[in-house]
């Protein structure tokens, strides 16, 4: 059946804005060594665009780094990517990956080496967890491919300032690698979190879209020496607020799939440091502010203490960027 309207133009649907783009994404969190960073390639075929990022904060200085070029000629299976100024080499599959950033400022070479296995997120849609998957939120209930794995790491490394100032970098991080279908402008707020202890790493991400803003994906992991394995159950709570309305601290309560419970305390009001972070070209009307937090951690249940990435992010129809 026909109605009166549909030969008139009609509203843009929220699916519109997807894009298949494959993402590497890597993370340093050296507080002994006062280096944080984050490290963002991204690739988008069917837009002719790749856009490479570095945003970091070492020793008191900042560093900025953005390009965007066309599409790689060359990418499928190789080696090594970039732009000739920030490159990644796959060294050995899930064991070492080597980063590099040579600009007019700065020369940093970092080594990132497995510190615990691979994580693929496609685990969680078996494992109990009552929520919906970040496939069927991200996607826009149209399951299309969304292919997601993360792994902890371990970063040694040194930076060069063009000054001759010099130092080594020692710490941890970790990796996402996605290739997926998605829109980051079309998120509500969201917290992907990679969270590292002496003995244990958790990955933990939850987000909400302008599209179907009461229903929260959420999804994630907890490894250490018996082995990788979803989490079943995650409950994020906040406590406090800061001037820009960031939470001063984000609290996970999470139960894995053999129903062990952890209680995981991230203090945003005291991190390390913070930068921004942009994570695909705007589109449509509405932008998603990201701020990448490294924040020293508690793990409720014994006392350990460790360090991690806790990225926030909320769409500008919320608010404006984090300070």
């Amino acid at each position: 059946m026909t109605s009166i309207h549909d030969d008139l133009p009609h509203p843009v649907p929220a699916f519109a804005q997807l894009r298949y783009k494959e993402n590497y994404f890597f993370i340093l969190i050296a507080p002994e060594s006062d280096a944080f960073g984050v490290f963002h390639l991204n690739h988008e075929p069917g837009h002719d665009r790749a856009r490479y990022t570095a945003n970091l904060e070492v020793a008191g200085r900042s560093i900025r780094y953005a390009n965007v070029t066309p599409f790689p000629a060359d990418f499928e299976h190789q080696r090594s990517i970039g732009d000739g100024a920030l490159s990644l080499h796959f060294a050995e599959p899930h064991r070492r990956f080597e980063l590099a950033l040579k600009t007019e400022e700065v020369d940093l070479t970092l080594a990132f080496t497995a510190r615990q296995a691979t994580f693929d997120y496609a685990a969680c849609r078996t494992a109990g967890n009552p929520a919906p998957s970040f496939q069927e939120v991200m996607t826009l209930g149209l399951n299309l491919p969304y292919n997601h794995q993360q792994q902890a790491l371990n970063a040694q490394g040194h930076i060069r300032f063009a000054d001759g100032e010099e130092q080594a970098i020692g710490g941890s991080g970790y990796r996402d690698h996605s290739w997926v279908m998605r829109s980051d402008s079309g998120g509500l707020t969201h917290n992907w979190c990679g969270l590292n202890f002496p003995g244990r790493s958790f990955g933990i991400k939850t987000i909400s879209t302008t599209h179907r803003p009461g229903f929260v994906a959420k999804e994630g992991y907890v490894v250490d020496s018996d082995g990788p394995r979803a989490l079943r159950r995650i409950e994020v709570r906040t406590e406090g607020e800061m001037a820009d309305g960031l939470c001063a601290k984000l609290i996970h309560e999470v139960e894995d799939v053999f129903g062990t419970r952890y209680t995981i305390e991230s203090d945003i009001a005291g991190r390390f440091a913070h930068v921004p972070l942009v994570s695909e070209a705007p589109a449509g009307k509405a932008s998603f502010h990201i701020v990448e937090n490294f924040c020293p951690l508690r793990l409720i249940e014994t006392g350990e203490q460790g360090e991690g990435l806790v990225e926030i992010g909320r769409s500008s129809t919320l608010g404006g960027p984090y300070s």
